[in-house]
């Protein structure tokens, strides 16, 4: 009777002890993606300070030639932060120890700065032809045509070089700039789209994007 409790407490503490190796490398696995995403928002960050630094020099010189230079780094930038979201929306919804939500708001914040900053480069450099477009969706609340609108815009991106999406929650009352742009444009529901100050509420088909955008 003794040896089959000593086999059983034996088999327990074995069972405890392969739980907790489980859950260590499992907490080392995800510090350290939870590290790398740091180290790319940061990497985004460090690309926009630059692409700001451009941006005052422009406003500063009358040299034309920045704006090709200024364009280059702003696509490049671009292509960074399409990549950075996805990593982060994948990491965060399978996350068990981080908590992603202080980097889901960094990497947001500085989408805006660099949202407002192509703004001003589209005007500056007179770029007819660059789009940049607001996308509005629900982060927190079930919300299938939000991901239908963000597979049509993954589309027209595809299709339409220079049209760039900036997609932000609505739903995300911690950030306030998110709340200012959702006044300014008066977001009321989602998904909304946001074409040259114009608000397109509801989903809107990929054919009438790519006109709104004069695409194809």
């Amino acid at each position: 009777m003794e040896v089959k409790k000593d086999v059983i407490g034996k088999a327990v503490l074995l069972t405890a002890l392969l739980f907790a190796a489980s859950m260590y490398a499992g907490y080392q696995i995800e510090s350290g993606k939870y590290a790398e995403s740091e180290a790319r928002i940061s990497e985004l960050e460090a690309g926009i300070e630059n692409s700001l630094l451009f941006s005052m020099f422009l406003r500063t010189h009358s040299d034309s030639s920045v704006c090709g230079v200024l364009k280059s780094q702003l696509d490049e930038t671009a292509q960074h932060t399409y990549n950075l979201y996805g990593e982060l929306e994948e990491a965060g919804s399978t996350s068990v120890f981080r908590n992603y939500g202080q980097l889901r708001k960094k990497y947001f914040l500085a989408n805006m700065r660099f949202y407002l900053m192509l703004r001003e480069y589209k005007q500056s450099c007179n770029d007819t032809e660059l789009e940049p477009v607001l996308f509005f969706y629900s982060a927190y609340n079930e919300c299938p045509q939000c991901v239908a609108q963000g597979r049509v815009l993954d589309s027209v991106r595809y299709e339409c070089p220079e049209v760039r999406v900036y997609a932000f929650p609505a739903d995300a009352q911690e950030i306030e700039m998110i709340r200012t742009f959702k006044s300014y444009y008066r977001i009321e529901e989602t998904p909304s789209m946001v074409v040259r100050d114009r608000t397109y509420p509801g989903l809107v088909p990929k054919d009438e994007i790519k006109s709104i955008v004069g695409c194809g």
